[in-house]
């Protein structure tokens, strides 16, 4: 099986004399392979994300994401393979309010300079295929925070990715809502044959995960689902 993502002794402290906050972790992460990632508050969950995406470096060790070492390349090297290999999904949705819901699912596949005649037809396809297609020409303003988290979905998948980072995607949303966002995220997962890792509080969200490890004292430990 192919592996999507090696993390190797990655450490990281913001300030010297402080506790780590990653701490010679390790993970593996294979082709296709959904893993929950656990952990209180200020564990160092979203800087491990930020690590993953080379939105942050780490103090030493390495992430390779499909066999590149992200530590050899340079900011705009990291921004290209980013666009190309990375999905995100944030609790926040971030979509941009001034795009439709169209443009702003199209909007890696425009980053990616991928012609007009080809990314309309792609956005509308994930559209349908997270159940809002019919919404397409609406604006974020019109919609509802589940509606908003499907578009996120839709958009952090568009372009196909190898691996797909889900920050509490579920956290602004009630729990009917959340259960609805993680069927949508599983089944797009399968759909796509995308790696992804989602950081939760969430037991029950975590469980939706073919694995789950929780983040403590800098370093990742697995769980029983």
């Amino acid at each position: 099986m192919r592996q999507v993502l090696r993390l190797e002794a990655l450490s990281k402290r913001y300030r010297a004399g402080a506790a780590p906050v990653l701490d010679g972790l390790q993970l593996q992460l294979n082709d296709g392979e959904f893993l929950a990632i656990m952990g209180e508050s200020g564990a160092g969950k979203s800087t491990l994300l930020n690590i993953i995406a080379g939105l942050e470096r780490p103090d030493s060790g390495h992430v390779l994401l499909d066999g590149i070492d992200l530590r050899t390349l340079d900011d705009d090297a990291l921004t290209r393979l980013r666009r190309a290999r990375v999905g995100f999904v944030f609790q926040a949705f971030h979509i941009l309010p001034y795009l439709t819901v169209l443009q702003n699912v199209a909007l890696p596949l425009d980053l990616l300079g991928i012609a007009r005649a080809e990314r309309e037809p792609r956005a509308r396809q994930w559209l349908e295929r997270c159940g809002i297609g019919a919404l397409w020409h609406s604006y974020p303003r019109e919609l509802s925070g589940g509606e908003l988290q499907r578009i996120a979905i839709a958009r952090a998948l568009v372009h196909e990715p190898a691996l797909l980072l889900a920050d509490e995607p579920t956290g602004n949303l009630d729990a009917a809502t959340a259960g609805q966002i993680l069927r949508v995220l599983r089944e797009q997962l399968q759909t796509s044959a995308a790696s992804a890792i989602l950081i939760t509080h969430s037991r029950a969200a975590a469980q939706t995960a073919d694995r789950i490890a929780r983040l403590q004292d800098g370093r990742l430990t697995p769980e029983v689902p």
